[in-house]
C-alpha cells in the first residue's frame, strides 16, 4: 500500500471497533470525525449485551496471541486514562472432553504459545469450581489471562478518550454512500457530501452496505443471550467464577459471571444463529423453542442456577465465511480502510484493530497486521 498524506479521517461506525480506531488515530494527531447512525454507545450493534469475554489462550490459533497480549496492554492504558474499570481479569475455563476439537485447540494453543494454563480433571473442577457440572470424561482448561468486559462502558471509555484527543462525534448521522474521487474520499450524508483523506469502515453487522463486501462474504447474524438467576450470587461473581466456554453433547455455550443484579449470562452456541437479510429486521422477541432448549442445557450443566431464563436479549454481529475479521486497506482504494466481519472475535482485540488501521492510514503498512485478516481474500466488486 502507498502511504498517502493524511490529515482528515472519517470513521463510519461508533461501536467498539470505531471508537477504538478513533482513539488510536486521534492520539496520533489526526483530525478524526466519527459518524454513527444511532448514538455512542447503543444497544443495536455488536457492542451490546452487558458482558464480553477476553481470552489469551485462543482456540482460533496461536497466531492471534501476540495481538491479544498487545491488546491487553492497551486495555490497561485505556482504563488508567479514563479511570474506569471495564475489564475484570477473573480467569477463564474451557470445559469439555479433551478430544473435543475446541478443547483440544485450546490446549494446543497454550502449548504452542507457551502460555500459562492448567488442565483440571472433573473431580478437581467439582472442588474448585462447583458452579459447573462436568461429566467424568471432561476437563477444564484454565486460562489465567482471561476476563470479562463491560462492553457498553468500554465503548464509552474509548469514545471519551478519543474525544480527549480531539475526535469529533456525529451521532444520528447515517452515511448513505462512500465515493472515491481523485482528490479525496467522499462521504454522502443527509446533510450533504464531505471529503476526507481516508475513511475507515467499522460498521459491524451493517458491513455489506458500504464496504464492498456483500452478505455472502459478511453475513449479519442474530445472537441471543439469556440470564439465569444464581441461587448463590457470591459464588457466581467474577471474584469467584471464571468466564467459561462449554462443549458438551447436550449443548455448547459461553457463560459469564454476574456483573449486574443476580443473573448469569448464557450465550448458546449449539443453537443456530439466525441469518438476517436486513439487520434492521432484528427480532426482539425470541421463539419459545430457543429459550426452552437453553433452559434444558443450563439445568443439566449449571447446577447453581435456576434454569428459568428471566431475561432474553438479542443483538447482531457480522460473520465472515472463514471466521476471521477483515482488517486493512480495501484492494479497490487504499484510502478506504476496512475493519468489519469481526465474527464474534473483535471486542477483545479491538484496541489493536484500531492500532493496525491507524498504522495503515499513517504509513501504508502495519507490522502487527495478520495475513488471515487481509481484505483482499474477499473483495471482488467495486465499492459503491
Amino acid at each position: 500500500m502507498t502511504a498517502h498524506k493524511t490529515n482528515r479521517v472519517a470513521v463510519v461506525g461508533g461501536g467498539i471497533i470505531g471508537t477504538m480506531t478513533a482513539w488510536q488515530l486521534a492520539s496520533r494527531g489526526l483530525d478524526v470525525t466519527v459518524f454513527e447512525q444511532w448514538n455512542t454507545p447503543n444497544d443495536r450493534g455488536a457492542s451490546a449485551g452487558e458482558s464480553r469475554i477476553f481470552r489469551t489462550i485462543y482456540k482460533e490459533g496461536p497466531e492471534y496471541v501476540p495481538l491479544l497480549k498487545k491488546s491487553r496492554d492497551k486495555w490497561d492504558e485505556l482504563q488508567a486514562c479514563q479511570h474506569m474499570d471495564v475489564l475484570d481479569m477473573c480467569g477463564g475455563v474451557t470445559i469439555g472432553p479433551p478430544s473435543e476439537p475446541d478443547v483440544a485447540a485450546v490446549i494446543d494453543c497454550a502449548k504452542a504459545a507457551d502460555l500459562d494454563h492448567r488442565v483440571i480433571n472433573a473431580k478437581e473442577m467439582a472442588e474448585e469450581y462447583p458452579q459447573f457440572a462436568l461429566d467424568e470424561d471432561e476437563v477444564g482448561v484454565y486460562d489465567p489471562g482471561a476476563g470479562i468486559f463491560r462492553p457498553e462502558l468500554a465503548v464509552l471509555a474509548a469514545r471519551n478518550e478519543s474525544i480527549r484527543h480531539g475526535a469529533e462525534y456525529r451521532s444520528y448521522a447515517r452515511v448513505l454512500n462512500i465515493r472515491s474521487v481523485a482528490s479525496c474520499v467522499m462521504i454522502d450524508t443527509a446533510d450533504g457530501p464531505i471529503g476526507f483523506d481516508s475513511v475507515v469502515i467499522a460498521t459491524g453487522p451493517w458491513a455489506s452496505e458500504l464496504s464492498g463486501l456483500d452478505q455472502a462474504m459478511v453475513a449479519a447474524k442474530r445472537l441471543v443471550a439469556m440470564w439465569f438467576p444464581a441461587m448463590n450470587v457470591s459464588l457466581h461473581q467474577p471474584r469467584s467464577m471464571p468466564i467459561s466456554i462449554r462443549r458438551n453433547d447436550v449443548g455448547g455455550f459461553s457463560c459469564f459471571p454476574v456483573v449486574d443484579g443476580a443473573g448469569v449470562k448464557i450465550l448458546p452456541h449449539h443453537l443456530p444463529w439466525q441469518d438476517l437479510g436486513d439487520v434492521n429486521d432484528l427480532p426482539r422477541f425470541i421463539e419459545p423453542e430457543t429459550v426452552r432448549a437453553t433452559e434444558q442445557t443450563v439445568q443439566r450443566l449449571m447446577p447453581g442456577l435456576d434454569p428459568t431464563a428471566v431475561r432474553v436479549s438479542t443483538w447482531t454481529e457480522g460473520f465472515t465465511t472463514d471466521g476471521a475479521p477483515v482488517v486493512g486497506p480495501s484492494p479497490l482504494d487504499d484510502r478506504i480502510m476496512l475493519a468489519v466481519g469481526m465474527s464474534g472475535q473483535g471486542f477483545k482485540f479491538s484496541p489493536m484493530i484500531g492500532s493496525i488501521i491507524s498504522d495503515f492510514v499513517e504509513n501504508g503498512s502495519s507490522r502487527d497486521s495478520l495475513r488471515i485478516m487481509d481484505p483482499d481474500r474477499y473483495i471482488k466488486e467495486p465499492v459503491r
